[in-house]
């Protein structure tokens, strides 16, 4: 006969808790990162597809993507120069991730860099 006592052992529990855990961090910590790469592929689709368009032009879309991945200020500042046959975009900022009350500061280096 099978003893069904309503007993679990703690090691399951231990093991989601400790995923939980992980998964918490990762999301709070990496959030910076992923806005980072998502930013960076922005600028590199602007820059894929620079030759039909001005430089303003191209500014302007590394705003608006700036903008809806809620980075900071600094982001905005995003240098674009063009020369005969490349264009060049860069920039650097400072994001930070926060897990309670410990937060830290990570830098940003945006350099980009496409063939006309």
């Amino acid at each position: 006969m099978v003893n069904r006592r309503g007993n679990t052992e703690m090691g399951c529990l231990s093991w989601l808790l400790i995923l939980a855990i992980i998964v918490y961090v990762g999301v709070h910590v990496g959030a910076p990162y992923m806005r980072y790469y998502r930013f960076r592929d922005a600028v590199d689709q602007q820059v894929r597809y620079a030759t039909f368009r001005s430089d303003d032009a191209v500014r302007e879309e590394i705003w608006a993507a700036a903008d809806s991945l809620d980075l900071p200020e600094e982001a905005y500042h995003v240098t674009v120069e063009r020369a005969p046959s490349e264009i060049r975009v860069f920039g650097q900022y400072v994001d930070t991730w926060q897990l309670f009350r410990y937060s830290r500061p990570v830098h940003f280096k945006l350099n980009v860099t496409g063939q006309l």
